[in-house]
């Protein structure tokens, strides 16, 4: 009866300096790589926007999808407030909102003419619904809150920045 040998070699002590070779390299590429939204280092070169505009280039990128929800949103809120012609007054509801988040983003216009809405309590519950898509739709990264902020400021007082337009 011949006996099998079979070789295994002990991969101990190699894969252990494999291990810490690989992590080692694995945290020096990404101490490099950064997302978009951090602020710059000091001294550092780049495109990177200062953090005080993140929040601006945030609600910029996701305000078309933040409409489109609200117009989908609108209606069936509208008809749950009693409203039977709640397709007929999205449109002018969706204006006023893409009026209010421009401001959001770009600061108040003066001269710039905002649609009225019939009533206060349809505003009200237009900028609620319209916060309430913003928060749905925008990312969970730093400068989000600054940018839900700057929504509600406008909403209330349209300006960005919290004082009187």
């Amino acid at each position: 009866m011949t006996k099998t040998v079979s070789f295994v070699p002990d991969f101990g002590d190699t894969m252990e300096v494999v291990g810490r070779t690989f992590a080692a390299a694995l945290q020096e590429g990404l101490s490099r790589v950064e997302p978009p939204w951090t602020a710059p280092r000091p001294g550092a070169r780049g495109g990177r926007p200062p953090a005080r505009a993140a929040y601006r280039i945030l609600l910029r990128d996701h305000r078309e999808a933040v409409l489109a929800r609200l117009a989908d949103a609108l209606p069936v809120v509208l008809h749950a407030a009693g409203h039977p012609d709640g397709r007929q007054m999205t449109a002018p509801l969706v204006d006023w909102a893409r009026t209010r988040l421009t401001a959001a983003v770009t600061g108040p216009r003066p001269g710039i003419p905002e649609p009225a809405l019939p009533s206060l309590h349809l505003e009200l519950t237009v900028a609620t619904l319209l916060l309430e898509c913003t928060s749905r739709v925008l990312p969970d990264v730093p400068s989000r809150d600054l940018a839900l902020e700057a929504v509600g400021h406008t909403l209330r007082t349209g300006s960005p920045t919290g004082r009187a337009a």
